[in-house]
């Protein structure tokens, strides 16, 4: 997978991919080409998403426990 590609890229790309899914006519090999395309992208993505998620779980987590010891200074 390219270094470069972001989530914005692959989901693209993702969508091109389906699309051609979709065509008439594509020979096996050329659907299976286009499968194990649109299956590493979709794996691409999920993986920025979940890691996404993690980032923003950790954070809320962080503020979550800042925000608890202002509590306790507050008494």
């Amino acid at each position: 997978m390219d270094e470069k590609l972001t989530f914005e890229k692959a989901n693209e790309r993702l969508d091109e991919v389906l699309n051609k899914m979709e065509i008439e006519g594509l020979t096996l090999e050329e659907t299976m080409e286009y499968y194990e395309e649109a299956f590493r992208l979709f794996e691409f993505c999920f993986k920025q998403l979940n890691d996404s998620k993690k980032r923003i779980i950790n954070i809320n987590e962080r503020l979550e426990a800042i925000a608890n010891e202002g509590e306790l200074f507050e008494e």
